[in-house]
């Protein structure tokens, strides 16, 4: 995925982000690692609305007051202690997932964006997302016709691979938007001994739509 905007459904956004706000993080400010904040636009709205108890957001690409660092890099290190993890990055967000589950710790929500390009019935999905999938070294050769087949598998695979460290999905949503493209994905996590959890053939996440009354 090549698109290097990040607010091109910025009320999609923010409508995922406002319900998962809302209904595990009201009664307790949430402390927020921005993985990939950009221009911040998402969280400098979000704050004015929700309080947090503390807000860090870091970004590979260099801002004036910003460190310079790469996100993946802090979650792969025991020890961080936010509880919402929001990885907005066009292409593929596995790579910080995969760095985040060992060592997320008590329940934590997390966004994600995953950049898929598809077109009737061929696509690009993302090198990383089809890594994700076991395929590594194919990606070169797989026909633009296999794209769209893969891309809702290796949502699912990559979703299902919190149970490897004990951790259940105890809810997931995809904010509804008209690009194609794109998803975007909520999470909430929790131990596996949770009684509010997904059920195992429960693959696909659930719409949120675009208007506050849908949430």
């Amino acid at each position: 995925m090549t698109a290097k905007t990040d607010n091109h459904d910025l009320r999609a956004k923010l409508e995922l982000r406002r319900y998962f706000l809302r209904k595990f993080h009201a009664d307790d400010p949430p402390d927020v690692l921005d993985c990939c904040q950009g221009g911040g636009l998402l969280w400098k709205q979000l704050r004015k609305e929700f309080m947090t108890r503390s807000y860090w957001g870091v970004d590979l690409k260099p801002k004036r007051g910003r460190v310079k660092l790469d996100s993946v890099r802090i979650l792969q290190q025991p020890g961080w202690p936010q509880n919402v993890v929001d990885i907005d990055t066009y292409g593929s967000p596995w790579k910080h997932w995969a760095a985040m589950l060992p060592n997320a710790k008590g329940p934590i929500t997390v966004f994600l964006t995953v950049g898929q390009r598809i077109t009737g019935t061929v696509g690009k999905v993302s090198k990383g997302a089809i890594e994700a999938l076991g395929l590594k070294g194919m990606y070169a050769n797989l026909p633009a016709g296999f794209h769209p087949k893969l891309a809702g598998h290796v949502l699912r695979y990559c979703l299902a691979m919190g149970c490897d460290y004990g951790i259940m999905l105890i809810e997931v949503l995809e904010a509804e938007t008209d690009n194609r493209n794109v998803r975007y994905i909520g999470v909430r996590l929790g131990p596996a001994n949770d009684n509010a959890r997904l059920e195992p053939g429960a693959s696909e996440p659930e719409q949120v739509g675009k208007e506050p009354a849908h949430v």
